[in-house]
């Protein structure tokens, strides 16, 4: 992941730059939920959906906030270049959601067909540097025409992200000089979800890369660390949000992280026998 321009940083997380073959072996993928919105320009084939029920990605698609898992299978050469927003961000620069469905993804009409086609001769060339530059100069052009200050919801929006999730709707509302109704009102409307959701979601993903890095983790820590009650409550929101317990979703990592491994040692052997 690399770091948006200056200008942006309030409004977008990261960028995104993939070059990737995958095998059978690597074709599947789960994706869970996390606090950002993500508009991908994708060459490739790849399918995302729930269950069974996959449907091939556009060369140009939004992945809209979502609080369940989804299913990615990609075949063969995959190139992306895709930038990462706050759910704040992309309200600012993408405008509201075009769909509350519950299709993972929905093609962006802020993406006029020129600059979408101009971004898949740059991936099929196997240019993302160039074509990230591109989408860059794209959101900058958007970003200058919109009032870039933050407004206090999103200033709260921006402190709850950063401290993980922890602290209450009141202190939030105080730190920012707003009433609590009036902070949970913008936050509707400026952040796109409520300070108790975006909490929620937050400790969700800290959660998530916690256990991702962690070769082993005591859940009860965990959940003291990530402000719950007890490792019980923690138990019920990692589900809520990933369809199966903390222990379940560890023993995934393990045996995705061990088949990692594997396709590095045989592209390791096969660069040694050539």
């Amino acid at each position: 992941m690399l770091p948006p321009h200056p200008t942006l940083a309030h409004l977008v997380r990261a960028y995104g730059v993939l070059e990737d073959v995958h095998t059978e072996l690597t074709a599947e993928h789960r994706l869970y939920p996390e606090c950002n919105v993500l508009l991908a320009f994708l060459h490739g084939e790849s399918y995302l959906g729930v269950g069974d029920d996959l449907k091939r990605l556009p060369p140009v698609y939004v992945q809209e906030f979502r609080n369940f898992p989804v299913r990615l299978r990609s075949c063969g050469l995959t190139r992306m270049v895709a930038v990462e927003f706050f759910p704040w961000g992309a309200l600012r620069l993408l405008g509201p959601p075009t769909s509350n469905g519950p299709n993972p993804c929905t093609i962006p009409a802020q993406v006029s067909p020129a600059f979408a086609a101009r971004m898949q001769r740059l991936l099929r060339a196997g240019q993302q540097d160039e074509a990230l530059s591109a989408l860059e100069e794209w959101l900058l052009a958007r970003a200058s025409r919109i009032d870039l200050e933050p407004s206090p919801a999103v200033i709260a929006a921006t402190r709850l992200v950063e401290t993980g999730g922890l602290g209450t709707v009141a202190g939030l509302a105080e730190h920012v000089g707003l009433s609590v109704r009036q902070l949970e009102r913008q936050f509707r409307d400026q952040v796109g979800m409520s300070p108790k959701a975006l909490s929620r979601l937050t400790r969700f993903e800290a959660a998530q890369h916690r256990i991702f890095e962690a070769e082993q983790v005591s859940f009860t820590r965990l959940a003291h660390d990530l402000g719950f009650a007890d490792q019980a409550h923690f138990t019920r929101e990692f589900r809520a949000f990933a369809a199966q317990s903390p222990g379940n979703f560890m023993a995934e990592v393990k045996d995705f992280l061990r088949r990692q491994r594997g396709v590095a040692f045989v592209q390791a052997e096969r660069a040694v026998a050539s």
